[in-house]
């Protein structure tokens, strides 16, 4: 399977909410980094991805496949590093409390095998800070 396959696989299976086909495409020695590292974001090993997970996607957006929030992958970069790719990628959707979601990301995606080790996350910061007041906003409302 190539880094772009295994890339969008994992996309999918987020989207559907399918976090034991997400979390078995990581390697055991799974890392997340969040950036800009202006945000304060540590990075992540697989468990504590989990919590990520289960504290803000599950939370805001409703399972199902391709339900509260679609990825899209825009563009795909292959780089000199064998098994890395950097991916342009937007993800759409509506929140369970029905706050727009319309973020983009840079992804460096790094495969070891048919796993993912490593991704780092580029992600509209901007775009975050709004989403989370409004899904605050919402909640007292």
């Amino acid at each position: 399977m190539t880094t772009t396959a295994i890339l969008h696989s994992y996309l999918f299976a987020a989207s559907a909410h399918d976090w034991d086909t997400a979390l078995g495409l990581f390697t055991d020695d799974f890392q997340l980094t969040l950036l800009p590292a202006s945000a304060g974001h540590p990075a992540q090993t697989k468990s504590q991805f989990v919590k990520t997970l289960e504290g803000s996607v599950k939370k805001w957006f409703a399972p199902g496949a391709l339900q509260g929030c679609k990825h899209t992958v825009n563009e795909v970069y292959e780089t000199k590093s064998e098994g890395t790719i950097i991916a342009h990628v937007n993800s759409d959707g509506t929140s369970k409390l029905g706050t727009p979601w319309h973020n983009e990301y840079m992804l460096i995606v790094e495969v070891q095998g048919n796993k993912i080790r490593r991704i780092t996350e580029f992600m509209d910061s901007r775009f975050m800070r709004g989403f989370v007041d409004a899904e605050a906003k919402a909640t007292k409302a």
